[in-house]
């Protein structure tokens, strides 16, 4: 079992209370049998333990799954460090009753406090300026031309008036049932990060797509964050062109991850996503990304 990543870091800074845990996962059978897997978290108290059945994984076979708010906490007060353990049940049974095998991770929870007078801001980006400020977003598979586009946007804020929305879009005439379509865009910006001992992006994100149940559908498959061509955080799965969300969708979401001191860095948020129509005809289908408050700490 893999866990992405092994290391969670978040700012507490503005978070709701109780705060909750989304993570993925990459689990394997390395067994001779079919196994049914269950998966575990448990931590020191004010953790909430939690176990989802993840069903059937066959003989040398693999799986990603995205746990959103698999387990949560009331919010820290200040900043704190914990280890939770994850553990991977294999069964022989559909009922999870006849255990097989065993195998446990460690995940380890730095909660960050950006505001107790120890760090220093150091970017922030909120786009209340009315502009994009810097940031640019480029098309790696599949939009129409002209596509993604990138504005100011005010439907969904976290600071008013305005926020980052790259839009993604795929047109294309339409016979029924015809189209599943892999669509991937790329919203980044460079940065020359501080000679500090300790540098965090915070990463606000909200993402979503098109949606009209039986006439066409987006479904978001996976988000990275990436420095220059390394992958700092991956959530959902690798692109497939089964019809499920791997990435929850419709809500704000942050991410925070460790930077280089000292250098200049391209950091790059990749949203991912299946487009699929059920119309016949010329259809425009869309997904977007949002972003807001974006900052670099040091200290």
């Amino acid at each position: 079992m893999e866990i992405y990543p092994k290391t969670i870091y978040t700012d507490i800074v503005n978070m709701p209370d109780p705060m909750m845990l989304g993570i993925t996962i990459h689990y394997y059978n390395h067994a001779d049998e079919n196994l049914y897997m269950k998966i575990f978290i448990e931590g020191p108290s004010p953790w909430t333990p939690n176990a989802l059945n993840l069903g059937l994984l066959n003989s040398g076979a693999n799986a990603y799954v995205n746990l959103d708010n698999f387990t949560s906490r009331t919010k820290p007060t200040s900043a704190i460090t914990e280890v939770l353990t994850l553990t991977l049940k294999g069964y022989s049974d559909s009922g999870y009753t006849n255990l097989l095998y065993t195998f446990s991770r460690s995940l380890t929870i730095v909660f960050i406090k950006s505001d107790d007078g120890s760090w220093t801001t150091d970017v922030v980006n909120n786009f209340d300026d009315g502009t994009v400020q810097g940031w640019a977003a480029v098309a790696e598979q599949n939009n129409d031309n002209g596509f993604p586009t990138i504005a100011v946007a005010t439907d969904y804020v976290l600071s008013t008036p305005y926020s980052c929305k790259m839009t993604q879009k795929y047109t294309k005439y339409y016979t029924l049932n015809d189209l599943v379509a892999q669509v991937r865009s790329r919203l980044y910006k460079s940065f020359s990060t501080p000679n500090k001992t300790q540098v965090f992006a915070i990463i606000n994100i909200r993402i979503s797509g098109t949606f009209n149940a039986g006439t066409y559908e987006v479904y978001q498959k996976n988000l990275k964050i990436q420095k220059d061509s390394d992958v700092l955080v991956f959530l959902g799965r690798n692109y497939d062109t089964v019809l499920n969300d791997y990435v929850p969708k419709n809500k704000w979401i942050r991410i925070v991850v460790p930077l280089p001191a000292n250098t200049t860095i391209q950091l790059k948020i990749v949203q991912e996503v299946l487009f699929k129509s059920y119309y016949t005809g010329s259809q425009a289908l869309y997904a977007w990304l949002w972003l807001d408050d974006f900052k670099i700490i040091s200290k």
